[in-house]
């Protein structure tokens, strides 16, 4: 008997210790300790982006403007890291360039209020480099003068990333001003050129 009497207290205290916990149904429920509350800081949807002629130097046209007026780019540094880059068009045009600022390609541009990426054609997650311009020479052969046509071309823009379907792409846009673009005054936008891989 005293067996069944010590078995029934315990399962009575047993009982009333669970029958002090809260339902989780309740409409008091308390949120669990392991509930997240900060915000996740992870990268999203970042782009692979390159400085011109680290990686890749072989560009193909791919539209009409390009095509006609540059044809395909070998680009090149002309020493080292750091020094002048030699831009060589199929078309017969060669500029020698220095960089001078990489920037966001979301910063404006100075061109109608319109953004680096914009200008290019390009995407507003990665950089441009801006170039000044030291030296564009321009063969007979060019059918259309150079970047910037009968106009010296003075200042670049230039942007190399993978694009939305996967692809390297190469981006210039040309500028005859005598302040470049980013500087606060109409750089005199010329036009922009687009290549791929090849």
């Amino acid at each position: 008997m005293r067996s069944v009497a010590l078995a029934l207290t315990i399962g009575l205290a047993l009982c009333a210790g669970g029958c002090g916990r809260r339902n989780h149904n309740d409409a008091n429920t308390t949120p669990h300790s392991e509930t997240i509350v900060a915000p996740e800081t992870r990268p999203v949807d970042q782009v692979p982006e390159e400085e011109p002629a680290v990686a890749r130097s072989s560009w193909r046209a791919v539209n009409d403007i390009t095509r006609n007026v540059t044809g395909n780019l070998r680009v090149s540094m002309e020493h080292q890291r750091g020094g002048p880059l030699i831009f060589a068009f199929a078309t017969g045009v060669t500029v020698r360039a220095q960089a001078y600022e990489q920037v966001a390609a979301d910063r404006r541009s100075d061109v109608g209020g319109q953004s680096f990426a914009a200008v290019l054609g390009g995407d507003p997650r990665v950089d441009a480099y801006l170039y000044r311009v030291l030296d564009e020479t321009v063969a007979r052969s060019a059918p259309l003068g150079g970047l910037c046509g009968a106009d010296r071309t003075r200042f670049m823009a230039v942007s190399e990333f993978v694009d939305a379907s996967g692809r390297w792409v190469f981006k210039i846009a040309a500028f005859k001003g005598d302040r470049g673009p980013g500087s606060g005054q109409d750089p005199q936008y010329c036009r922009s050129f687009s290549f791929t891989a090849q």
